[in-house]
């Protein structure tokens, strides 16, 4: 599956890309700011990927301008109860506190509340002195839940009604910035490790 939006394009992570991903997962200035902050050797890459390629997990290869620069993702997708957990890491230092990891979560988020209506809500978990995600997060409408104050992982919450308000102006820009005017494009082929919802849409495409 392949989305493409404001100049960039996500590609769902492939076993193709996982040691890619891995060399930059490693990294002390990226996993610093992660939860799991010990050696990920290929073994443990290998059964991680497996674990999450399914229709519950979406993990996406963000390229711009055909160069593949991070990750983002939408996991553990709960379409009853219309939530799911958001995250993104970018490992090129040219695009970090750029415009670029912006236009890939509005991408994302527009495809998920706008195009597949799978989710109504998501949830991020931030590093509590990491200041740039947070202020990132909260432009975008999210708000720190109740009781997380002290955590040292927090978790932030964002409806669907709060990012249309909240990322009006963002969303302009983007546009404006990207001279991409339309709603995100998806395409690919019907898979079983999707969504029923999703794949009736790239059915249509």
């Amino acid at each position: 599956m392949i989305i493409e939006q404001y100049g960039i394009t996500l590609t769902r992570l492939t076993e193709a890309d996982i040691e890619l991903v891995r060399h930059w997962r490693n990294h002390k200035e990226i996993r610093k700011h992660f939860a799991f902050q010990k050696h990920i050797s290929k073994k443990m890459q290998v059964k991680w990927f497996h674990a999450i390629n399914n229709k519950n997990n979406y993990f996406f290869i963000i390229s711009c301008k055909g160069e593949k620069i991070g990750v983002i993702n939408c996991m553990k997708a709960d379409v009853k109860n219309m939530i799911g957990e958001g995250g993104i890491f970018i490992w090129d230092p040219r695009y970090q506190g750029s415009e670029i990891p912006v236009f890939a979560t509005l991408c994302l988020l527009d495809t998920i509340f706008f195009v597949l209506r799978i989710s109504d809500k998501s949830v991020v978990r931030i590093l509590k002195n990491n200041d740039r995600a947070i202020r990132y997060n909260k432009l975008l409408g999210y708000v720190l839940l109740p009781g997380q104050e002290h955590q040292k992982h927090q978790y932030y919450f964002l409806t669907k009604n709060d990012y249309e308000k909240k990322s009006e102006k963002i969303r302009r820009a983007a546009q404006i910035i990207s001279g991409d005017f339309l709603p995100p494009r998806i395409k690919g082929s019907p898979s079983q490790i999707n969504l029923d919802e999703i794949n009736k849409v790239l059915a249509k495409n």
